[in-house]
């Protein structure tokens, strides 16, 4: 069960990559939340139970380091928050379950983990099937906006969760974007070190589609600011100060021209959806404050099947967990799941910035996670906990694969270390010992 050994040579085979390729953008849940994957999305939203074989690998034959960690959130979520759930919600236990499907997903740090064991891809493969993914979701996404009719993204008629329209953005795709990011990042790692023409307009057209289609104000704003400190880091220290000092100037004269037009600006910017939140995070605040029982354990959520919903319940049509962040994670698990949360995502990020060994692929999964940390100021992390969860699975690969000397165009891992021999004694095998012999 260690980590020692040799490196198996045999390379994973037009199976085993094939394996891969299907798995990968899986573990991400591309497909998750999009109804317009027909087999593929009931495909994502069962696959975590279908791979518990490769779960129960991953927990039993590999030392993962935050095993016992993600072991005891996923008593929690999956046992204790269901029955709280049936507690303080008006959930039956078939709603209960329901309602813990999405975090089924968490799961995916032990399988993830087992099928890269398994599989024996190289590094290059794997930085090439997820940089290939992320190159295809931009490509799709371009041709889906050439191609689509606008009827399709009035809301109502297509009844499409990809093509959305509201009088703020006007029409928009929201693609699942997850390998699309880290692909970003790692152009964006490669153009600070290159500085080559084609990856320069290539980040520029990626980060014009995300403005222009996708239209995600938070994600994009996020995208632009990792890119601008990877930018940065590249940069000599001194040039650093010399540009801050040089941008000084201008920024407080901006930010004294600016600051009374703030409020208004964030308005224009956020529109609605910007009052929707605040509402919504004054409810929960006030269910929360209800009774401290479910402010320490979670009062678990209600799913999206079930026939009450929290419009219902709150008497407020625009109402998800969802969409408030860090308190809509309080609201369904509480302080004690809440940390359990956040020790995740932290042992995720100092992992990935551990194991960046200077290569943009590794240096874009750091990236992600901390994209996604930053982005649960809105989001919720547990919408989608499957990508920070693979990616702390393959960067725990990737470590193990440093540590046995395995070059990242060579295939190959030693999951499981050598028994060890046992020791036979010499008359066992016809030696005479030396000296006088023991006396009975």
């Amino acid at each position: 069960m260690g980590m020692t050994g040799p490196a198996v040579a045999a390379g994973p085979g037009t199976l085993r990559t094939l394996a891969l390729v299907f798995l990968l953008p899986m573990f991400f849940q591309l497909p998750y939340y999009k109804p317009e994957a027909g087999p593929l999305y009931a495909l994502a939203k069962v696959l975590p139970a279908m791979l518990a074989p490769l779960v129960l690998y991953g927990m039993l034959m590999l030392r993962l380091p935050d095993r016992v960690l993600y072991l005891v959130f996923a008593v929690y979520a999956l046992a204790v928050t269901p029955l709280l759930s049936m507690i303080h919600l008006p959930n039956g236990l078939v709603d209960a379950l329901a309602a813990s499907i999405k975090i089924w997903p968490i799961t995916f740090y032990f399988s993830a983990a087992a099928a890269l064991v398994l599989l024996r891809p190289s590094e290059r493969l794997l930085a090439r099937i997820a940089i290939g993914f992320g190159a295809l979701t931009f490509g799709l996404m371009l041709l889906l906006w050439i191609v689509v009719p606008a009827a399709w993204y009035q809301p109502g008629v297509f009844g499409s969760n990809l093509f959305s329209w509201d009088e703020g953005r006007g029409m928009y795709i929201r693609m699942p974007m997850m390998l699309g990011e880290l692909t970003i990042f790692w152009l964006a790692q490669r153009a600070a070190r290159e500085r080559r023409l084609w990856q320069i307009l290539l980040l520029a057209g990626a980060l014009a589609a995300l403005i222009a289609i996708y239209k995600a104000r938070l994600p994009t704003g996020v995208t632009i600011i990792i890119i601008c400190m990877v930018l940065a880091l590249q940069i000599p220290v001194k040039w650093r100060w010399a540009l801050g000092a040089l941008a000084g100037f201008p920024a407080t004269m901006g930010a004294l021209i600016y600051l009374p037009r703030i409020p208004g600006l964030i308005g224009q910017i956020f529109d609605e959806s910007l009052f929707i939140r605040l509402r919504s995070v004054a409810i929960g605040w006030n269910w929360l404050w209800e009774d401290p029982l479910k402010l320490i354990f979670g009062g678990g959520s209600i799913s999206t099947f079930s026939s009450y919903t929290y419009e219902d319940l709150f008497n407020s049509p625009d109402f998800w967990l969802t969409d408030i962040g860090w308190l809509g994670v309080l609201m369904e698990f509480g302080l004690v799941g809440t940390a359990l949360i956040v020790l995740i995502h932290a042992r995720a990020l100092t992992t990935a910035y551990r194991t960046q060994r200077d290569d943009p692929f590794r240096n874009a999964l750091f990236n992600y996670v901390l994209f996604e940390i930053l982005c649960s100021a809105v989001y919720s992390v547990m919408y989608a906990p499957g990508p920070v969860v693979t990616v702390a699975a393959i960067v725990w690969w990737l470590d193990q694969r440093d540590r046995m000397g395995i070059a990242r165009y060579e295939t190959g891992f030693a999951a499981v270390a050598p028994a060890r021999g046992i020791a036979v004694p010499g008359w066992a095998s016809g030696r005479v010992p030396r000296g006088p012999m023991p006396l009975g």
